[in-house]
């Protein structure tokens, strides 16, 4: 397994979930995050100390109810309001976007501090894309044989609403007419999107309303995917990291839970990088699991190379039912950014012995008592909107 990205000088974690909704608001606008957002970053900051070490530091926004920002110590301790900070720091984002590093650096924490952060390339803004997800899906159906159909459809929006609804008619048409996946609905996602925001389903055969706000949501993302509404069984992701010197190499496998609609995280299967291999491969074969993170490794590398981006990419799996018979889906999206699966994975490292097992949960709730087998990632009281915490199993 590849070793974790080590630290040049001391670095400023950012937790930014929703990221890729920003990338789609034009860098000179301010873009306004919801109440849910929010309160997930102010929250959940603290468990990049999972990531964080030494003398790296972790931003904590200021919260939905005037909360002030302030800084933790990789420890996850807050920061004394005296601690002078060193003359620079390193940011590494969650998810790279312009309206985070001005919410940095208009941010009078760091009125002393050189914030030396990642530049945005458009190779990474590209990559972002939900789009990348179908050219590195179309790259493995032609190089392993992967299923045709499961290609999305791409409708780019038409210039006027007359011209959108023709071309969105035509991909539902065309969608539904394969002999695959579900009869009754497809699955539409649009361009920016993640974690199962922006992801909904579209019930056959369409009706009048639906159509209206699909053209209306096509005209203003600019395009969006039309794709087969899949039996998902098992959720799967490969996690890669690129370095400085544009290498993207294999660093863990990831085993998570999603609610039964897709569309949100619950949390990840902890084991053994060995025994996730095991269960992995025994489902696809040792060597087509070798292949597949092969071709996409590579894919990854190549697409890359004009960009500056150096940090974790997720690419998510998942198994599905096709009548009596389980098949991979081997690109479901392409995650550019860091990833709760990462972080599942070094919660397992510094927390589960050898030998043993456990669940990453990620939940909505308020003051969760930890039991005896929860390991608490996060500080609850009665007003918190999350909770975090490892269920060990027997």
């Amino acid at each position: 397994m590849t070793a974790t990205l080590a630290p040049s000088r001391p670095r400023l974690w950012v937790f930014n979930p929703g990221h890729e909704e920003a990338l789609s608001i034009p860098p000179e606008k301010r873009y306004t995050l919801s109440k849910e957002i929010r309160w997930m970053r102010y929250e959940l900051s603290s468990l990049l100390h999972l990531l964080a070490s030494d003398d790296d530091l972790i931003y904590v926004p200021t919260s939905p109810d005037g909360g002030p920002a302030h800084l933790l110590r990789s420890t996850g301790e807050v920061l004394s309001s005296d601690y002078i900070l060193p003359p620079s720091l390193s940011v590494i984002l969650w998810g790279q976007d312009a309206h985070i590093l001005r919410e940095l650096r208009e941010c009078p924490l760091f009125s002393r501090t050189t914030l030396l952060c990642p530049e945005i390339t458009s190779s990474y803004l590209r990559l972002s894309h939900r789009q990348s997800s179908y050219d590195l899906l179309s790259h493995l159906v032609h190089q392993l044989g992967y299923p045709q159909d499961l290609l999305p459809h791409w409708v780019t929006a038409g210039a006027d609403r007359t011209e959108t609804e023709q071309r969105l008619r035509t991909a539902i048409t065309a969608v539904a007419s394969r002999s695959f996946g579900s009869t009754e609905q497809l699955m539409v996602k649009r361009p920016y999107t993640s974690s199962g925001r922006g992801v909904f389903p579209l019930p056959l055969p369409i009706q009048p309303k639906h159509l209206e706000a699909l053209i209306g949501s096509c005209m203003r993302c600019g395009s969006i995917s039309i794709e087969p509404h899949l039996d998902v069984v098992d959720n799967w992701a490969i996690e890669y990291t690129r370095n400085a010197q544009g290498e993207v190499s294999f660093f863990a496998l990831s085993h998570f839970a999603t609610h039964p609609s897709g569309r949100a995280y619950l949390g990840n299967h902890l084991s053994s990088q060995q025994e996730l291999w095991q269960k992995l491969s025994s489902c696809i074969g040792e060597n087509t699991l070798q292949r597949l993170i092969e071709v996409q490794r590579r894919w990854l590398e190549r697409e890359l190379v004009a960009s500056e981006y150096i940090g974790y990419i997720g690419i998510d799996l998942f198994f599905y039912r096709d009548g009596e018979q389980l098949c991979l889906h081997p690109c479901v999206e392409i995650n550019l950014r860091t990833t709760m699966g990462v972080v599942a994975h070094f919660a397992y490292e510094r927390y589960i012995s050898v030998g043993r097992k456990g669940i990453f949960r990620l939940e909505r709730s308020n003051d969760k008592r930890p039991t005896p087998k929860q390991i608490p990632l996060l500080t609850t009281t009665d007003s918190t909107h999350f909770s975090a915490y490892i269920e060990l199993e027997e």
